[in-house]
């Protein structure tokens, strides 16, 4: 009998150990997922992928690029050459000529070979000013704040700009050059009037042998630049004597637009290496000059019928 209640008691305290033991593993499994129930809650949601699409390769055109205006450079004979310039020249003129060249090939340009002053600019020829028919209107007044000097006027230098707002190539001033180097003067124009030039340094690949030129074409643009430069450059030549005494030496370059009626709105200068009484008289003399209405056939490449120009004017020593 005393064995059979220590047995009952055994068993009680085993049965209460199992009992505990099975309640603490449910109590762990709610809890546990209890907890996951609240992780998965926080988790945000990620669909399905979807197919991908497949690759597709397309191959397109480049953009086209805007065409490029041929550089401006002014005649410097009236020969006519024996064949007609290639379409695809990079200069354009008044007039039509041959490259050529009086030395063999030192560059990579399309230019001459030609020994001359170093300077930004492309002129072949030495050439004396001739002033043409006379002026007629009067000089502008200058302001006095420069102090009189002994100087020399060169010729203004247009510089080209291959866009279709275009303006005139440099044609900068004459010196005296070596007997042996001496080139023909040019022939004058309808007017009579030339600038003064005089021959740059140029490394070319020009082989043709000849008298130094460009390979250029006669394009209604071309004709009518040189009718700007010449307008212009025979006005500025005639104020400027007259008030050598009040310019200083350096360059003024000034932007301005030509109206389809031949009239100049907006000149402005750019930079300035001299005093005002230059400005002043580059300035008069763009204003003043008798440039006349552009040609149907070259407004019709301008932008709205209207050609901007730069231009630079150079007053030199003696």
């Amino acid at each position: 009998m005393q064995a059979t209640v220590q047995e009952r008691r055994e068993w009680r305290r085993e049965a209460l150990a199992a009992l505990a033991l099975a309640l603490l593993i449910h109590l762990a499994l709610v809890f546990g997922a209890g907890w996951f129930f609240v992780l998965a809650a926080k988790i945000p949601f990620q669909p399905a992928a979807a197919e991908p699409e497949p690759v597709r390769l397309v191959i397109l055109p480049p953009e086209p690029k805007p065409a490029k205006r041929p550089v401006f450079v002014p005649s410097q004979s009236a020969e006519t050459p024996a064949r007609k310039p290639r379409e695809d020249t990079p200069f354009e003129s008044d007039r039509d000529s041959i490259a050529a060249s009086e030395t063999a090939p030192t560059g990579a340009d399309p230019l001459p070979s030609v020994d001359g002053r170093e300077e930004n600019a492309l002129t072949l020829r030495d050439q004396a000013y001739s002033a043409g028919r006379p002026e007629q209107s009067a000089a502008p007044a200058l302001p006095q704040e420069s102090k009189p000097a002994a100087q020399a006027a060169s010729t203004p230098r247009p510089e080209e700009k291959t866009a279709p707002l275009e303006k005139p190539r440099p044609t900068p001033q004459a010196t005296p050059k070596p007997a042996e180097q001496t080139a023909r003067p040019a022939p004058p124009t309808a007017t009579g009037y030339r600038p003064e030039t005089r021959v740059t340094r140029l490394r070319g690949n020009v082989s043709t042998r000849g008298r130094a030129s460009v390979e250029a074409n006669a394009t209604p643009l071309g004709r009518f630049k040189k009718q700007v430069s010449d307008a212009i450059g025979s006005r500025w030549y005639y104020y400027v004597k007259s008030q050598t005494g009040l310019l200083n030496l350096g360059t003024v370059e000034i932007r301005f637009t030509v109206e389809s009626s031949g009239k100049v709105r907006a000149p402005r200068v750019l930079r300035n290496t001299s005093n005002e009484s230059l400005a002043s008289v580059s300035i008069a003399s763009i204003i003043n000059a008798e440039i006349p209405p552009i040609p149907p056939d070259v407004a019709k490449l301008l932008d709205n019928g209207r050609l901007e120009i730069d231009y630079s004017f150079t007053v030199l020593a003696n």
